[in-house]
């Protein structure tokens, strides 16, 4: 609280589908959505309002001062909301504000495929890297299975000939973002550089532009669904988290497998973790997630296959 005034991270209008920036230059945030256009200086109680028709700047004042938190730029409430022209609301039962977007994003998160069929995804994130990549590369050759890797950018630019292999072996791929962030604590504009950047290097190294994306860590706002949306990026979650990050045992990552398996289900794994023998539980369980599926009935697809598949 400032002045009586509710202040938040300027970041959290990202969240009602708000685009927000950072101004270096200027030391501001800005915030775009539809017509409005505007510019909060930190340590300033007023805001520059950009006319999108004639091009011409005014100057609007604030309730209170915007302020640097901890590095990051804090901004009065309702006044933005106001500005951005949402509807504010403060319950006073509740001690709550409420706020009602008025920026409608199409809903955009696969989490499996609408099949009846017996098919699933294997999905790799965070690769390539020349340790674990290979050997899951080997397994899955060995046993006649396609993958869908959701690589990152930075990795590619490490590991171009991991890539190329990937994609020779008849593998899925899917952007994952240049360098792993939390998308929720990134600019807009950071955001949508992170997927082009790689949506770039991928087309520099194996001549692709893939379609389909996942969040790191599965965490989006709704403002980066927006930018998914006009990238015509397809955002997939996955219905069978095996936790093998976390460097769960092959054991313990069947069992969730088993646990969690249906018919269009989309099965998250992963290929690189900095830190040693993290994923070892995820070469180990491998080989017996797919004769174990196999035998129940399960045909492995890739993930453009399998919402191809969809009814």
């Amino acid at each position: 609280m400032r002045d009586d005034n509710l202040l938040v991270p300027a970041l959290f209008f990202k969240h009602t589908g708000t685009y927000v920036d950072w101004n270096e230059q200027y030391q501001s945030v800005v915030f775009r959505a539809k017509d409005k256009y505007f510019a909060l200086l930190i340590g300033k109680n007023y805001t520059d309002d950009l006319n999108r028709a004639t091009g011409q700047w005014t100057r609007g004042t604030l309730a209170t001062h915007t302020l640097d938190f901890g590095g990051e730029p804090f901004v009065p409430l309702v006044d933005v909301a106001r500005k951005l022209g949402m509807d504010v609301r403060y319950d006073q039962t509740l001690r709550r504000t409420f706020i009602t977007t008025n920026l409608p994003v199409q809903r955009n998160q696969i989490i499996r495929a609408r099949t009846n069929e017996k098919l699933v995804a294997l999905t790799f994130d965070d690769g390539p890297d020349d340790h674990y990549t290979p050997m899951i590369l080997d397994i899955l050759k060995e046993k006649g299975v396609p993958a869908t890797f959701f690589v990152v950018g930075q990795q590619i630019n490490a590991h171009p000939d991991m890539m190329r292999r990937i994609v020779n072996e008849g593998h899925g791929i899917a952007n994952h973002t240049w360098s792993h962030p939390n998308l929720r604590n990134q600019w807009s504009s950071a955001v949508r550089n992170e997927i082009v950047s790689t949506q770039q290097e991928l087309q520099r190294v194996v001549g692709r532009r893939p379609d389909i994306f996942r969040a790191p860590y599965g965490i989006t706002t709704k403002a980066d669904i927006a930018i998914l949306n006009e990238l015509g990026m397809r955002n997939i979650f996955w219905s069978v988290d095996t936790l093998d990050w976390s460097g769960l045992s092959a054991d313990e990552i069947l069992k969730i497998v088993r646990r969690d398996i249906s018919p269009g289900g989309i099965i998250l794994q992963h290929n690189y973790n900095p830190h040693a023998n993290i994923l070892d539980g995820t070469v180990e369980a491998l080989p017996r997630i797919i004769d174990e599926l196999r035998a129940q009935g399960y045909r492995f697809v890739t993930v453009q296959t399998l919402l191809d598949s969809q009814q």
